[in-house]
Protein backbone atom coordinates (compact mmCIF):
# COMPACT_ATOMS: atom_id res chain seq x y z
CA UNK A 1 0.00 0.00 0.00
CA UNK A 2 2.90 2.37 0.75
CA UNK A 3 4.28 1.77 -2.73
CA UNK A 4 0.89 2.56 -4.27
CA UNK A 5 0.74 5.83 -2.32
CA UNK A 6 4.30 6.70 -3.36
CA UNK A 7 3.50 6.11 -7.02
CA UNK A 8 0.38 8.23 -6.75
CA UNK A 9 2.25 11.02 -4.97
CA UNK A 10 4.99 11.11 -7.59
CA UNK A 11 2.57 11.29 -10.51
CA UNK A 12 -0.33 13.19 -8.93
CA UNK A 13 -0.84 16.47 -10.82
CA UNK A 14 -4.61 16.76 -10.74
CA UNK A 15 -7.03 15.16 -13.15
CA UNK A 16 -5.17 16.44 -16.20
CA UNK A 17 -1.82 14.68 -15.91
CA UNK A 18 0.20 14.04 -19.09
CA UNK A 19 0.36 10.78 -21.01
CA UNK A 20 2.72 8.47 -19.08
CA UNK A 21 6.09 7.59 -20.55
CA UNK A 22 6.78 3.87 -20.74
CA UNK A 23 10.29 2.52 -20.23
CA UNK A 24 10.83 -1.21 -20.35
CA UNK A 25 12.93 -2.88 -17.66
CA UNK A 26 16.03 -3.41 -19.79
CA UNK A 27 18.09 -4.49 -16.79
CA UNK A 28 16.09 -7.70 -16.72
CA UNK A 29 17.38 -8.50 -20.19
CA UNK A 30 20.93 -7.48 -19.34
CA UNK A 31 20.98 -9.95 -16.45
CA UNK A 32 20.55 -12.84 -18.87
CA UNK A 33 23.31 -14.25 -21.01
CA UNK A 34 20.82 -15.39 -23.64
CA UNK A 35 18.89 -12.19 -24.29
CA UNK A 36 18.42 -13.05 -27.94
CA UNK A 37 16.37 -16.11 -27.03
CA UNK A 38 13.98 -14.35 -24.64
CA UNK A 39 10.32 -15.29 -24.88
CA UNK A 40 7.61 -12.64 -24.71
CA UNK A 41 5.16 -12.97 -21.82
CA UNK A 42 1.91 -11.36 -20.70
CA UNK A 43 0.60 -11.18 -17.14
CA UNK A 44 -3.09 -11.77 -16.35
CA UNK A 45 -4.12 -10.33 -12.99
CA UNK A 46 -7.01 -12.16 -11.29
CA UNK A 47 -8.16 -14.22 -14.30
CA UNK A 48 -11.96 -14.39 -14.11
CA UNK A 49 -13.67 -12.61 -17.02
CA UNK A 50 -13.34 -14.60 -20.27
CA UNK A 51 -10.06 -16.01 -18.96
CA UNK A 52 -9.99 -19.01 -21.29
CA UNK A 53 -10.42 -16.81 -24.35
CA UNK A 54 -7.65 -14.45 -23.23
CA UNK A 55 -5.28 -17.38 -22.59
CA UNK A 56 -6.03 -18.79 -26.05
CA UNK A 57 -5.42 -15.38 -27.63
CA UNK A 58 -2.10 -14.99 -25.82
CA UNK A 59 -1.00 -18.41 -27.02
CA UNK A 60 -2.00 -17.60 -30.60
CA UNK A 61 0.13 -14.45 -30.40
CA UNK A 62 3.09 -16.51 -29.21
CA UNK A 63 3.23 -15.27 -25.61
CA UNK A 64 4.10 -17.13 -22.45
CA UNK A 65 1.16 -16.66 -20.06
CA UNK A 66 1.59 -15.76 -16.38
CA UNK A 67 -1.49 -15.67 -14.15
CA UNK A 68 -1.60 -13.87 -10.80
CA UNK A 69 -4.40 -15.06 -8.52
CA UNK A 70 -5.47 -12.44 -5.98
CA UNK A 71 -6.91 -13.33 -2.55
CA UNK A 72 -10.55 -14.36 -2.90
CA UNK A 73 -11.66 -14.61 0.73
CA UNK A 74 -13.47 -11.26 0.66
CA UNK A 75 -15.46 -12.05 -2.48
CA UNK A 76 -19.12 -12.99 -2.09
CA UNK A 77 -19.61 -16.75 -2.21
CA UNK A 78 -21.55 -16.53 -5.46
CA UNK A 79 -18.52 -14.86 -7.09
CA UNK A 80 -16.05 -17.40 -5.74
CA UNK A 81 -17.83 -20.15 -7.66
CA UNK A 82 -16.67 -18.50 -10.90
CA UNK A 83 -12.96 -18.49 -9.95
CA UNK A 84 -10.72 -20.93 -11.84
CA UNK A 85 -8.43 -23.15 -9.78
CA UNK A 86 -4.67 -23.23 -10.30
CA UNK A 87 -5.07 -26.60 -12.00
CA UNK A 88 -7.78 -25.26 -14.32
CA UNK A 89 -5.52 -22.37 -15.33
CA UNK A 90 -2.62 -24.71 -16.04
CA UNK A 91 -4.81 -27.09 -18.04
CA UNK A 92 -6.06 -24.12 -20.10
CA UNK A 93 -2.51 -23.20 -21.09
CA UNK A 94 -1.15 -20.89 -18.38
CA UNK A 95 2.61 -21.42 -18.09
CA UNK A 96 3.15 -19.92 -14.63
CA UNK A 97 0.63 -19.32 -11.82
CA UNK A 98 1.41 -16.99 -8.91
CA UNK A 99 -1.07 -17.17 -6.03
CA UNK A 100 -0.57 -14.24 -3.67
CA UNK A 101 -1.91 -13.93 -0.14
CA UNK A 102 -2.10 -10.13 -0.16
CA UNK A 103 -2.80 -7.44 -2.73
CA UNK A 104 0.82 -6.35 -2.36
CA UNK A 105 2.14 -4.46 -5.39
CA UNK A 106 5.78 -4.75 -4.33
CA UNK A 107 5.57 -8.50 -3.76
CA UNK A 108 3.73 -9.14 -7.04
CA UNK A 109 6.23 -7.02 -8.97
CA UNK A 110 9.14 -8.76 -7.25
CA UNK A 111 7.82 -12.24 -8.03
CA UNK A 112 7.19 -11.32 -11.67
CA UNK A 113 10.70 -9.93 -12.08
CA UNK A 114 12.26 -13.03 -10.50
CA UNK A 115 10.15 -15.21 -12.80
CA UNK A 116 11.25 -13.18 -15.82
CA UNK A 117 14.93 -13.60 -14.90
CA UNK A 118 14.67 -17.30 -14.08
CA UNK A 119 12.82 -18.20 -17.29
CA UNK A 120 14.39 -15.60 -19.60
CA UNK A 121 11.11 -13.79 -20.28
CA UNK A 122 10.41 -10.36 -21.71
CA UNK A 123 7.31 -9.03 -19.96
CA UNK A 124 5.08 -7.26 -22.49
CA UNK A 125 1.90 -6.24 -20.66
CA UNK A 126 -0.16 -6.59 -17.49
CA UNK A 127 -3.89 -7.17 -18.00
CA UNK A 128 -6.74 -7.01 -15.43
CA UNK A 129 -9.39 -9.71 -15.76
CA UNK A 130 -11.60 -8.65 -12.86
CA UNK A 131 -12.84 -5.43 -11.31
CA UNK A 132 -10.67 -5.78 -8.20
CA UNK A 133 -7.59 -6.27 -10.39
CA UNK A 134 -7.86 -2.84 -12.00
CA UNK A 135 -5.72 -0.76 -9.63
CA UNK A 136 -3.29 -3.62 -8.94
CA UNK A 137 -2.73 -4.02 -12.68
CA UNK A 138 -1.87 -0.37 -13.32
CA UNK A 139 0.45 -0.12 -10.32
CA UNK A 140 2.29 -3.35 -11.14
CA UNK A 141 2.60 -2.38 -14.81
CA UNK A 142 4.03 0.98 -13.78
CA UNK A 143 6.60 -0.70 -11.52
CA UNK A 144 7.61 -2.94 -14.42
CA UNK A 145 7.89 -0.04 -16.85
CA UNK A 146 5.04 -1.42 -18.96
CA UNK A 147 1.99 0.34 -20.48
CA UNK A 148 -0.59 1.42 -17.92
CA UNK A 149 -3.42 3.86 -17.44
CA UNK A 150 -2.83 7.24 -15.80
CA UNK A 151 -1.83 6.57 -12.20
CA UNK A 152 -3.17 9.69 -10.52
CA UNK A 153 -6.62 8.60 -11.64
CA UNK A 154 -6.36 5.02 -10.43
CA UNK A 155 -8.86 5.80 -7.66
CA UNK A 156 -11.26 7.23 -10.25
CA UNK A 157 -11.26 3.88 -12.01
CA UNK A 158 -12.35 2.00 -8.86
CA UNK A 159 -14.04 4.31 -6.36
CA UNK A 160 -17.45 5.33 -7.71
CA UNK A 161 -17.30 8.70 -5.91
CA UNK A 162 -13.85 9.60 -7.24
CA UNK A 163 -15.09 8.35 -10.61
CA UNK A 164 -17.92 10.89 -10.60
CA UNK A 165 -15.55 13.64 -9.50
CA UNK A 166 -13.26 12.97 -12.46
CA UNK A 167 -16.15 12.78 -14.92
CA UNK A 168 -17.71 15.97 -13.57
CA UNK A 169 -14.32 17.74 -13.83
CA UNK A 170 -14.34 16.86 -17.53
CA UNK A 171 -17.61 18.78 -17.93
CA UNK A 172 -19.82 15.70 -18.24
CA UNK A 173 -23.19 15.06 -16.63
CA UNK A 174 -23.20 12.88 -13.52
CA UNK A 175 -25.71 11.72 -10.90
CA UNK A 176 -25.75 13.61 -7.61
CA UNK A 177 -23.88 11.74 -4.90
CA UNK A 178 -22.55 11.88 -1.33
CA UNK A 179 -20.59 9.67 1.05
CA UNK A 180 -22.62 8.55 4.06
CA UNK A 181 -21.81 6.68 7.26
CA UNK A 182 -25.26 6.57 8.89
CA UNK A 183 -28.95 7.10 8.26
CA UNK A 184 -28.56 10.62 9.60
CA UNK A 185 -25.99 11.21 6.86
CA UNK A 186 -28.43 9.76 4.32
CA UNK A 187 -31.23 12.08 5.43
CA UNK A 188 -28.90 15.11 5.51
CA UNK A 189 -27.51 14.34 2.05
CA UNK A 190 -30.96 13.82 0.54
CA UNK A 191 -32.04 17.19 1.90
CA UNK A 192 -28.87 18.94 0.76
CA UNK A 193 -29.01 17.42 -2.74
CA UNK A 194 -32.81 17.81 -3.05
CA UNK A 195 -33.29 14.08 -3.51
CA UNK A 196 -36.28 11.91 -2.72
CA UNK A 197 -36.76 8.15 -2.87
CA UNK A 198 -35.80 6.05 -4.73
CA UNK A 199 -32.08 6.46 -4.11
CA UNK A 200 -29.10 4.18 -4.71
CA UNK A 201 -26.72 3.04 -1.95
CA UNK A 202 -23.59 1.10 -2.84
CA UNK A 203 -20.12 0.07 -1.77
CA UNK A 204 -17.87 2.79 -3.26
CA UNK A 205 -15.26 0.34 -4.55
CA UNK A 206 -17.61 -2.57 -5.17
CA UNK A 207 -17.88 -4.77 -8.22
CA UNK A 208 -20.63 -5.49 -10.73
CA UNK A 209 -24.11 -5.11 -9.22
CA UNK A 210 -23.11 -6.63 -5.88
CA UNK A 211 -23.68 -4.37 -2.86
CA UNK A 212 -25.82 -2.02 -4.97
CA UNK A 213 -29.20 -1.28 -3.40
CA UNK A 214 -32.07 0.65 -4.98
CA UNK A 215 -33.94 1.93 -1.93
CA UNK A 216 -37.53 3.17 -1.99
CA UNK A 217 -37.94 3.86 1.72
CA UNK A 218 -36.14 4.65 4.96
CA UNK A 219 -36.38 1.01 6.00
CA UNK A 220 -34.73 -0.19 2.80
CA UNK A 221 -32.00 2.44 3.19
CA UNK A 222 -31.34 1.33 6.78
CA UNK A 223 -31.00 -2.27 5.59
CA UNK A 224 -28.59 -1.21 2.82
CA UNK A 225 -26.45 0.88 5.16
CA UNK A 226 -26.24 -2.05 7.57
CA UNK A 227 -25.18 -4.38 4.75
CA UNK A 228 -22.42 -2.06 3.55
CA UNK A 229 -20.83 -0.08 6.37
CA UNK A 230 -18.40 -1.84 8.68
CA UNK A 231 -18.20 -4.88 6.45
CA UNK A 232 -15.47 -6.02 4.09
CA UNK A 233 -15.69 -5.02 0.45
CA UNK A 234 -14.86 -7.41 -2.41
CA UNK A 235 -11.30 -6.06 -2.47
CA UNK A 236 -10.74 -7.09 1.15
CA UNK A 237 -10.87 -3.55 2.52
CA UNK A 238 -13.18 -2.47 5.33
CA UNK A 239 -15.96 -0.16 4.10
CA UNK A 240 -16.23 2.93 6.32
CA UNK A 241 -18.73 4.88 4.21
CA UNK A 242 -21.33 4.02 1.61
CA UNK A 243 -21.99 6.01 -1.53
CA UNK A 244 -25.45 7.55 -1.88
CA UNK A 245 -26.43 8.31 -5.46
CA UNK A 246 -29.33 9.96 -7.22
CA UNK A 247 -31.49 7.35 -8.93
CA UNK A 248 -31.45 8.03 -12.66
CA UNK A 249 -34.38 6.93 -14.80
CA UNK A 250 -34.25 6.02 -18.45
CA UNK A 251 -32.89 3.10 -20.45
CA UNK A 252 -29.65 1.42 -19.43
CA UNK A 253 -26.84 0.84 -21.92
CA UNK A 254 -23.42 -0.78 -21.75
CA UNK A 255 -20.85 0.68 -24.13
CA UNK A 256 -17.62 -1.27 -24.47
CA UNK A 257 -14.41 0.33 -25.67
CA UNK A 258 -10.80 -0.55 -26.45
CA UNK A 259 -8.07 2.07 -25.99
CA UNK A 260 -4.93 2.05 -28.12
CA UNK A 261 -1.93 4.20 -27.24
CA UNK A 262 1.36 4.69 -29.04
CA UNK A 263 4.81 5.22 -27.60
CA UNK A 264 4.72 8.71 -29.08
CA UNK A 265 3.62 10.86 -26.15
CA UNK A 266 2.39 13.54 -28.54
CA UNK A 267 -0.24 11.22 -30.00
CA UNK A 268 -3.42 10.95 -27.91
CA UNK A 269 -4.88 7.49 -27.27
CA UNK A 270 -7.38 6.20 -29.79
CA UNK A 271 -10.58 4.82 -28.26
CA UNK A 272 -12.60 2.40 -30.38
CA UNK A 273 -16.23 1.58 -29.57
CA UNK A 274 -16.37 -2.19 -29.94
CA UNK A 275 -19.95 -2.99 -28.95
CA UNK A 276 -23.11 -1.37 -27.57
CA UNK A 277 -25.77 -3.18 -25.51
CA UNK A 278 -29.25 -2.10 -24.45
CA UNK A 279 -30.84 -3.62 -21.36
CA UNK A 280 -34.47 -4.53 -20.94
CA UNK A 281 -35.54 -4.66 -17.30
CA UNK A 282 -38.42 -6.47 -15.66
CA UNK A 283 -40.50 -5.51 -12.64
CA UNK A 284 -39.59 -8.75 -10.89
CA UNK A 285 -35.80 -8.64 -11.36
CA UNK A 286 -33.22 -6.01 -12.14
CA UNK A 287 -32.22 -7.64 -15.43
CA UNK A 288 -34.31 -9.29 -18.12
CA UNK A 289 -32.43 -9.15 -21.41
CA UNK A 290 -29.50 -7.38 -23.04
CA UNK A 291 -29.23 -7.04 -26.80
CA UNK A 292 -26.50 -5.81 -29.09
CA UNK A 293 -27.12 -2.56 -30.98
CA UNK A 294 -25.74 -0.76 -34.01
CA UNK A 295 -23.44 1.93 -32.55
CA UNK A 296 -24.26 4.25 -35.46
CA UNK A 297 -27.75 4.70 -33.98
CA UNK A 298 -26.43 6.19 -30.72
CA UNK A 299 -23.91 8.97 -31.52
CA UNK A 300 -24.55 10.98 -28.34
CA UNK A 301 -24.01 7.92 -26.17
CA UNK A 302 -20.79 6.98 -27.95
CA UNK A 303 -19.34 10.46 -27.52
CA UNK A 304 -20.28 10.55 -23.84
CA UNK A 305 -18.86 7.08 -23.12
CA UNK A 306 -15.59 7.87 -24.87
CA UNK A 307 -15.27 11.10 -22.90
CA UNK A 308 -15.95 9.21 -19.65
CA UNK A 309 -13.13 6.77 -20.41
CA UNK A 310 -10.77 9.64 -21.13
CA UNK A 311 -11.86 11.45 -17.95
CA UNK A 312 -10.84 8.55 -15.70
CA UNK A 313 -7.51 8.14 -17.47
CA UNK A 314 -8.04 5.02 -19.57
CA UNK A 315 -5.32 4.87 -22.23
CA UNK A 316 -4.73 1.16 -22.75
CA UNK A 317 -6.95 -1.89 -22.68
CA UNK A 318 -10.69 -2.37 -22.39
CA UNK A 319 -13.30 -0.10 -20.83
CA UNK A 320 -16.89 -0.87 -19.93
CA UNK A 321 -19.13 2.19 -19.54
CA UNK A 322 -22.58 1.71 -18.02
CA UNK A 323 -24.96 4.62 -18.48
CA UNK A 324 -28.59 5.59 -18.69
CA UNK A 325 -30.17 7.76 -21.35
CA UNK A 326 -33.56 9.26 -22.12
CA UNK A 327 -35.54 8.12 -25.14
CA UNK A 328 -36.61 11.14 -27.18
CA UNK A 329 -38.87 11.68 -30.16
CA UNK A 330 -38.04 9.45 -33.08
CA UNK A 331 -36.62 6.65 -30.97
CA UNK A 332 -33.19 8.19 -30.44
CA UNK A 333 -31.53 8.61 -27.04
CA UNK A 334 -30.12 11.71 -25.38
CA UNK A 335 -28.89 13.12 -22.05
CA UNK A 336 -26.66 10.19 -21.08
CA UNK A 337 -25.42 9.93 -17.51
CA UNK A 338 -22.83 7.50 -16.19
CA UNK A 339 -23.67 4.71 -13.79
CA UNK A 340 -20.05 3.57 -13.63
CA UNK A 341 -17.03 2.73 -15.77
CA UNK A 342 -14.76 -0.29 -15.46
CA UNK A 343 -11.22 -0.32 -16.87
CA UNK A 344 -11.54 -3.94 -17.92
CA UNK A 345 -13.42 -6.34 -20.15
CA UNK A 346 -17.16 -6.40 -19.69
CA UNK A 347 -18.67 -9.43 -18.01
CA UNK A 348 -21.65 -11.45 -19.20
CA UNK A 349 -19.76 -12.90 -22.18
CA UNK A 350 -20.26 -9.65 -24.07
CA UNK A 351 -16.80 -9.81 -25.65
CA UNK A 352 -17.36 -13.43 -26.67
CA UNK A 353 -20.70 -12.59 -28.24
CA UNK A 354 -19.32 -9.52 -29.98
CA UNK A 355 -16.65 -11.70 -31.56
CA UNK A 356 -19.48 -13.83 -32.95
CA UNK A 357 -21.39 -10.80 -34.23
CA UNK A 358 -18.63 -8.59 -35.68
CA UNK A 359 -16.70 -9.88 -38.64
CA UNK A 360 -12.89 -10.12 -38.31
CA UNK A 361 -12.82 -8.83 -34.72
CA UNK A 362 -10.91 -10.62 -31.98
CA UNK A 363 -11.38 -8.64 -28.75
CA UNK A 364 -8.99 -10.83 -26.79
CA UNK A 365 -6.06 -10.42 -29.15
CA UNK A 366 -6.84 -6.70 -29.31
CA UNK A 367 -6.81 -6.53 -25.49
CA UNK A 368 -3.36 -8.12 -25.29
CA UNK A 369 -1.96 -5.99 -28.10
CA UNK A 370 -3.33 -2.84 -26.51
CA UNK A 371 -1.76 -3.57 -23.11
CA UNK A 372 1.58 -4.36 -24.75
CA UNK A 373 1.40 -1.45 -27.23
CA UNK A 374 1.76 -3.72 -30.22
CA UNK A 375 0.00 -3.03 -33.48
CA UNK A 376 -3.44 -4.61 -33.52
CA UNK A 377 -4.24 -6.51 -36.68
CA UNK A 378 -7.98 -6.24 -36.09
CA UNK A 379 -7.97 -2.53 -35.22
CA UNK A 380 -9.39 -0.64 -38.22
CA UNK A 381 -7.89 2.84 -38.26
CA UNK A 382 -10.53 4.66 -40.29
CA UNK A 383 -13.59 4.10 -38.07
CA UNK A 384 -14.62 4.95 -34.50
CA UNK A 385 -16.87 1.96 -33.89
CA UNK A 386 -17.45 -1.62 -35.00
CA UNK A 387 -20.73 -2.66 -36.63
CA UNK A 388 -22.27 -6.07 -35.87
CA UNK A 389 -23.56 -8.10 -38.79
CA UNK A 390 -25.51 -10.48 -36.55
CA UNK A 391 -28.00 -9.86 -33.77
CA UNK A 392 -27.22 -11.01 -30.22
CA UNK A 393 -29.44 -11.33 -27.17
CA UNK A 394 -28.42 -12.27 -23.63
CA UNK A 395 -31.38 -13.65 -21.67
CA UNK A 396 -31.29 -13.54 -17.86
CA UNK A 397 -33.29 -16.22 -16.06
CA UNK A 398 -34.27 -14.74 -12.68
CA UNK A 399 -35.17 -16.31 -9.36
CA UNK A 400 -38.46 -14.82 -8.17
CA UNK A 401 -38.82 -16.55 -4.80
CA UNK A 402 -36.58 -17.51 -1.91
CA UNK A 403 -36.52 -21.18 -0.98
CA UNK A 404 -35.44 -24.66 -2.05
CA UNK A 405 -35.11 -25.43 -5.76
CA UNK A 406 -37.43 -28.37 -6.42
CA UNK A 407 -37.45 -28.46 -10.22
CA UNK A 408 -35.70 -26.83 -13.19
CA UNK A 409 -36.80 -27.06 -16.82
CA UNK A 410 -35.13 -25.28 -19.74
CA UNK A 411 -35.30 -26.51 -23.33
CA UNK A 412 -32.57 -25.05 -25.55
CA UNK A 413 -31.45 -27.96 -27.75
CA UNK A 414 -33.83 -27.08 -30.59
CA UNK A 415 -33.00 -23.36 -30.74
CA UNK A 416 -31.67 -22.36 -34.15
CA UNK A 417 -29.73 -19.36 -32.81
CA UNK A 418 -28.36 -20.88 -29.60
CA UNK A 419 -24.78 -19.81 -28.91
CA UNK A 420 -24.48 -21.05 -25.32
CA UNK A 421 -26.34 -21.38 -22.05
CA UNK A 422 -25.51 -21.77 -18.39
CA UNK A 423 -27.60 -22.86 -15.43
CA UNK A 424 -26.08 -21.60 -12.19
CA UNK A 425 -28.48 -23.21 -9.71
CA UNK A 426 -29.39 -26.87 -9.36
CA UNK A 427 -32.12 -28.90 -7.71
CA UNK A 428 -31.62 -28.92 -3.96
CA UNK A 429 -30.03 -25.45 -3.76
CA UNK A 430 -31.31 -22.85 -1.31
CA UNK A 431 -31.75 -19.67 -3.36
CA UNK A 432 -32.63 -16.02 -2.81
CA UNK A 433 -34.57 -13.67 -5.06
CA UNK A 434 -32.43 -12.29 -7.89
CA UNK A 435 -30.97 -8.88 -7.05
CA UNK A 436 -27.95 -8.76 -9.38
CA UNK A 437 -26.48 -10.51 -12.38
CA UNK A 438 -24.68 -13.29 -10.53
CA UNK A 439 -27.77 -14.18 -8.49
CA UNK A 440 -29.74 -15.20 -11.58
CA UNK A 441 -30.72 -18.83 -12.01
CA UNK A 442 -29.02 -19.00 -15.38
CA UNK A 443 -28.46 -17.42 -18.77
CA UNK A 444 -29.01 -18.07 -22.47
CA UNK A 445 -27.09 -16.39 -25.30
CA UNK A 446 -28.56 -16.26 -28.81
CA UNK A 447 -26.91 -15.02 -32.02
CA UNK A 448 -28.23 -14.86 -35.59
CA UNK A 449 -30.97 -13.21 -37.60
CA UNK A 450 -33.11 -10.82 -35.52
CA UNK A 451 -36.43 -12.45 -36.32
CA UNK A 452 -35.13 -15.92 -35.49
CA UNK A 453 -33.57 -14.67 -32.25
CA UNK A 454 -36.94 -13.16 -31.28
CA UNK A 455 -38.66 -16.47 -32.00
CA UNK A 456 -36.08 -18.41 -29.99
CA UNK A 457 -36.37 -15.92 -27.12
CA UNK A 458 -40.08 -16.66 -26.85
CA UNK A 459 -39.27 -20.38 -26.84
CA UNK A 460 -36.75 -19.95 -24.02
CA UNK A 461 -39.11 -17.96 -21.83
CA UNK A 462 -42.02 -20.34 -22.37
CA UNK A 463 -39.92 -23.42 -21.58
CA UNK A 464 -38.13 -22.08 -18.49
CA UNK A 465 -39.54 -23.42 -15.24
CA UNK A 466 -37.93 -22.87 -11.85
CA UNK A 467 -39.98 -24.39 -9.05
CA UNK A 468 -38.99 -23.11 -5.60
CA UNK A 469 -40.65 -24.27 -2.37
CA UNK A 470 -40.59 -22.66 1.05
CA UNK A 471 -38.07 -23.89 3.60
Amino acid sequence: DCLILLLLAVQCKGWLSPVPTYRSSTWLRESSSSASSMESAVVLIDPITDWKQVIDAAASLGHVVIAVQLPAEALPEKFQSFLPTTLALEEAGVDHVLSVEQRDVFSITQQLQILAIDFNLKLMGVIPLSEIAVEVCDCVASCLGLPHNILDRVTARRDKGMMKSAVESAGLRIAKYARVASMQDVNDAMSRLSLCYPIVLKTPAGMSTTDVFICSSNQEAISAITSIIGNTGPDGRRVEKALLEEYIGGVEFAINLMAFSSRDNNTPPRILVTDVWKYKKTKQARYGQAEICNPADYPALLTYATNVAEAVGIQVGAAHVELKAEEVQGGSFANPVMIEVGARLSGGRKSIMTQSAVQNWNPFEALIQSHSMQSCQTNPQNINFLTPNKFVRHIFLPILKRGLVEKIDLEVSSLATLHSSAMIVKVGDIVDVTTDIVSCAGFVWLVGDRDQVDEDTDAVMSSFVLSVIDV
